[in-house]
């Protein structure tokens, strides 16, 4: 019989600078889980298998579950599933776990994001190390380099302007001002955006992502054990669990000169529309109350939002500057601030499942928390040129009944 999966609890830890950070990589995962147990209700021995990964390119390591999960205080005797997928690792933790509850061979599994650029001395060149052999490297392209390739292609298409990314970072250092879990917890004014240091053209350094360290944790249990329990009181808290409603991921070439395109994001395109056949959804921009996209570059959320439905070509940034992404908008956009104020890697990957979760549970942070949402969107990408996308969409169980 089919299973349907539910996100039953979620745990974040403050997010901070690897150089300000006062926790260990083991205490923040440590206290990531804690908090999503006490968030579900869970105790440790529920705990069916664990889900967690690395990006080995930044950590020099594939063995999270030999140097951190026996560590997390759940039992050593739990499966443990190593998810490596690159920058899409995160993204990709919740719906290996969901997969696990719907198949029918577990009831409660955790899903661990731990901080990635904790060991990382050099990012640029670590990064520079994971561009194609043959074509980048010898260039010496960099993250920002490979980064900026579509923030140029969507300028001259559309006329994008140095002022139009920086109202994009303005909106999101707003946003993340109110939360209470972000790094970039500053508010800034377009003049400080176009006055940052130049990066490559047209982004300034403060149109990109900062260097985090943080942990999230979530827990992905089965929609009716969860309700029954809930009902029975055999478990503590009485969370509105978030149904996984539907979810999918999809790749371009790895190449970058696979891509078709690099002013449209095409491959996300292709994958929205599965997803949203898959949960039924025919209006994007009415159908959803809110959405997290992972966009730690300024351009890319406007182009995300494009793919997604929610503008036309070239009107992500008018949309945006529209008001309608805001808080009080119709469509709330990256009420947590995005990767464009917190990015820890395989945490920041995550982050938006959880965020997006728990927006329909209603226990998001209460200044960041949208009233009635009831139904999300949560995205993720990774790759040189970020060719690897992943997206899931959650409901209130009320809602799918």
């Amino acid at each position: 019989m089919p299973y349907r999966a539910v996100v039953s609890g979620v745990g974040l830890t403050e997010a901070t600078s690897p150089r300000k950070q006062t926790l260990s990589s083991i205490e923040l995962c440590q206290l990531a889980v804690r908090r999503a147990l006490e968030h579900s209700g869970d105790a440790p021995d529920r705990i069916d298998a664990i889900v967690t990964g690395n990006i080995d390119g930044f950590e020099g390591t594939v063995l999270g579950a030999k140097h951190l999960t026996r560590l997390l205080g759940i039992g050593s005797t739990a499966p443990v599933v190593v998810v490596n997928t690159g920058g899409t690792t995160g993204g990709n933790l919740m719906q290996v776990a969901a997969r696990m509850v719907r198949s029918g061979t577990h009831r409660v599994v955790l899903c661990l994001g731990g901080p990635t650029f904790f060991g990382a001395t050099d990012l640029q060149s670590a990064i520079n190390t994971n561009s194609p052999m043959i074509i980048e490297q010898p260039l010496g392209m960099g993250a920002y380099h490979m980064g900026a390739f579509a923030a140029c292609a969507y300028q001259d298409r559309f006329g994008l302007t140095p002022e139009d990314l920086a109202a994009v970072v303005v909106a999101d250092h707003a946003k993340a001002a109110r939360n209470p879990y972000a790094h970039l917890r500053n508010t800034i004014s377009a003049d400080e955006v176009l006055s940052a240091r130049p990066l490559s053209a047209p982004l300034t350094q403060a149109m990109v992502c900062p260097v985090s360290t943080s942990a999230v944790a979530m827990v992905v249990a089965d929609a009716d054990t969860v309700r029954s329990e809930r009902a029975s009181g055999s478990v503590g808290r009485a969370t509105r669990p978030a149904l996984i409603k539907a979810m999918g991921m999809s790749a371009d070439p790895y190449l970058g000169g696979g891509k078709g395109d690099f002013a449209r994001m095409e491959n996300l395109e292709n994958l929205a529309r599965r997803v949203y056949a898959r949960a039924d959804i025919r209006n994007p921009a009415e159908d959803f109350d809110t959405v997290e996209l992972f966009a730690p570059y300024a351009h890319m959320q406007p182009m995300q939002l494009e793919a997604l439905g929610f503008a036309s070509p070239g009107g992500g940034v008018e949309l945006i500057r529209s008001g309608a992404t805001d808080p009080e908008g119709r469509l709330p956009v990256n009420m947590s601030g995005g990767p464009k104020c917190t990015n820890a890697g395989v945490a920041g990957e995550l982050a938006p499942y959880a965020y997006a979760a728990l927006q329909v549970m209603g226990d998001a942070p209460a200044e960041i928390q949208v009233a009635g949402a009831d139904r999300t969107l949560a995205h993720g990408t990774g790759g040189t040129f970020f060719q690897f996308e992943n997206l899931a969409v959650f409901e209130s169980l009320t809602r799918s009944n």
